[in-house]
């Protein structure tokens, strides 16, 4: 295996402070944002740049960045595709910048990492106040065994089965999976806790699956997130690792669709094995109740009653364009990833 190698030398350390914003587009409506990072100890967007060295992906996330104030505080880490296994370049990537953030910061007890993609988007839910209420989380939680978080999503996918959101504060949720319910890696912030453990999972096992489902296994307890989630995967952004979903994501991702999935499934607190059958249930009823309204509407209009057919057809129209792209996702959704043999390579120190 070529591991991957990163192209971008280490540079100018920024350091993490207030950052003011100005002029942040939610909804078509301008606000002005004070976001405060400071409680950050570190910052990194991860991004593999074309063949030719152009970067889009980049380019754009940098400037969803500059609305939040985290462009000049973010440190961008280029990689190499792994062509010969996109999962494995995945896992790479993550656990070389988690190297660079444990060398940087040996020493330190208690420390913040925040690790980005580059196809992130800034959620129109985004604040100061859960920003602030993760920091007050993460700093009273470190050495309270009970809660203390390993890891912090301010993204994830909320789509995947078995996935269940408690309520831990008004801001805060825990996120409980099984290791096959991949939450994704658009944004999160790792503890020192956090940081240990997934770096010696590596050092003893290297590559056997991919990074989501290894955290979910090593940190099956004490990963919360964000809520709102200040970020959210972009939904015009295609996939590196699994693009079959593409078409798919273009539709879930869109903010008035996940936020209010993101509000049912904390709200319900149900586990998504629950919603998604419940959710299926019900547009199938309301499909059935449409098609049979529109049954009759037309034998009516035979009898030569007025009767309308509009609200009847759009209904079972709707309905079964759900429950369509529902089966889509289900047909297309990638099976639980295998366990490989260890791989113990080594990255390419820094």
């Amino acid at each position: 295996m070529r591991p991957l190698e990163c192209v971008v030398p280490r540079a100018h350390v920024p350091k993490l402070q207030m950052s003011s914003v100005t002029g942040l587009a939610v909804d078509g409506q301008v606000s002005n944002l004070s976001i405060d990072w400071s409680f950050l100890d570190a910052a990194f967007i991860i991004t593999c740049p074309n063949v030719d060295g152009s970067n889009q992906r980049l380019e754009r996330a940098l400037d969803t960045l500059d609305h939040v104030g985290l462009r000049e505080l973010t440190e961008v880490r280029e990689f190499a595709t792994d062509d010969k296994d996109r999962v494995r370049g995945c896992y790479s990537s993550h656990i070389s910048v988690l190297q660079e953030a444990e060398q940087r910061l040996r020493g330190k007890a208690n420390i913040n990492v925040l690790v980005l993609e580059d196809n992130l988007e800034v959620s129109p839910r985004i604040s100061q106040d859960t920003l602030d209420a993760v920091e007050h989380f993460i700093r009273c939680s470190a050495g309270n065994a009970g809660v203390c978080p390993d890891m912090v999503h301010l993204a994830y996918i909320m789509y995947v089965p078995g996935l269940s959101v408690e309520r831990h504060s008004q801001h805060i949720v825990r996120l409980r999976c099984s290791p096959d319910s991949v939450l994704g890696t658009t944004a999160y912030i790792i503890t020192r806790r956090g940081l240990d453990t997934l770096l010696q999972e590596h050092a003893t096992n290297g590559y056997v699956d991919a990074i989501p489902n290894v955290m979910a296994r090593l940190f099956a307890d004490s990963r919360f997130a964000a809520f709102p989630m200040p970020f959210h995967r972009a939904a015009s952004v295609k996939s590196l690792v699994n693009s079959q979903l593409d078409a798919l994501r273009s539709l879930l991702f869109q903010p008035q669709v996940f936020t209010l999935w993101e509000r049912l499934l904390v709200g319900s607190g149900k586990n998504t094995n629950v919603l998604f059958p419940s959710l299926c249930l019900l547009l199938l009823l309301g499909a059935l109740g449409g098609f049979s309204e529109t049954a009759t509407a037309i034998l009516a209009n035979r009898r030569g009653e007025s009767v309308g057919l509009a609200l009847p057809v759009l209904s079972a129209a709707l309905a079964t364009s759900c429950l369509v792209v529902l089966g889509y996702g289900l047909a297309l959704a990638p099976k639980p990833q295998p366990l490989t043999e260890p791989d113990t390579t080594q990255l390419p120190s820094r």
